[in-house]
């Protein structure tokens, strides 16, 4: 395979409403979908859409979720020979409320399965031949375990931090072996409230300046602003790219086909960071045009969005 990925498994349960709710409020809900998703396998269903052989580590239960989540990833062409499945395990499901105009709120239940994943149930053989590994640190010391292995093999790791530090280290992952992971990985890419929050500084742009001069990955910092767009850091250089503006029924996993359009343009294609930006942003914002949390559709239709809404 040509990317490998450990991280999140989950399945999400949809649910379109008229508006997020108040304290205290209600909403009604139209529609109800049962959907896999789990940032990681987002992001490798993103890649393997886009032509590239792509594979999954993680922990799932055996329970009804896990079945289809693995299903899943299968009829998408996600190798799942590292998928560990645990008995009478419970598989991390999400409750994802959305809005007409793509706003969700998200309920996470982890589950006793994807945390479980211990760092003696990974090893170096699993990375023959990748040419890039991918994680989001669910769970923490078996990443930094094939972290460590790629680094020293010339793998490039890519980082993204998904969470804040602080519900990181809820899910047990200690700000040592945060701050471990970034200096470990060749990229880093995060989103505007988890950067703030490692820095603890109030300004943006001086807070993805400050981490990317303390950790200097060697490929730099990718950071995501929402509506804003996205910037690169790397050294003084700076990219940007904007978002493009489609109708938008749900943002869910917006961010994993970014971040799934990111390495194919850089890693798969050689695209120069502002070639890779751009088309990351197009299959961000094809995402956003779809119903549930994964990328649906090919280079093809991701390119033809752009045209339409350059």
């Amino acid at each position: 395979m040509d990317v490998l990925g450990l991280g999140t498994a989950a399945m999400d349960i949809v649910m379109q409403c008229d508006s997020l709710p108040r304290e205290d409020g209600f909403s009604f809900i139209h529609t109800e979908q049962l959907l896999p998703g789990g940032s990681c396998a987002n992001v490798l269903v993103t890649l393997a859409n886009l032509g590239v052989s792509a594979g999954m580590i993680a922990a799932i239960g055996d329970d009804g979720y896990g079945i289809a989540f693995q299903a899943d990833l299968d009829q998408c062409g996600v190798d799942t020979r590292f998928l560990i499945q645990r008995s009478s395990g419970t598989t991390l499901h999400t409750f994802i409320t959305v809005e007409p105009n793509g706003s969700r709120a998200i309920f996470a239940n982890l589950g006793n399965s994807l945390l479980s994943l211990s760092a003696e149930e990974v090893y170096p053989a699993m990375t023959d031949g990748i040419k890039v590994f991918y994680t989001d640190m669910f769970p923490g010391k078996p990443a930094l375990k094939i972290a460590e292995h790629c680094k020293q093999s010339g793998i490039p790791v890519v980082f993204n931090l998904e969470c804040s530090p602080s519900f990181m280290k809820l899910c047990g992952v200690t700000s040592e072996e945060l701050n471990h992971m970034i200096g470990l990985c060749d990229l880093f890419m995060t989103g505007k409230e988890a950067l703030m929050e490692l820095t603890a500084l109030g300004d943006f742009h001086q807070a993805a300046r400050r981490l990317n001069e303390r950790h200097n990955p060697p490929l730099g910092i990718v950071t995501t602003w929402g509506e804003g767009g996205a910037v690169w850091l790397r050294g003084a250089e700076e990219v940007k790219a904007s978002i493009y503006k489609v109708p938008a029924i749900d943002t869910t996993g917006a961010g994993d086909a970014f971040a799934g359009g990111l390495i194919f343009s850089y890693f798969m294609q050689q695209a120069g960071p502002e070639i890779a930006l751009d088309f990351a942003s197009g299959c961000a914002a094809l995402k956003c045009t779809q119903l549930g949390p994964r990328l649906k559709g090919g280079e093809h239709s991701v390119r033809a969005l752009m045209t339409q809404y350059r």
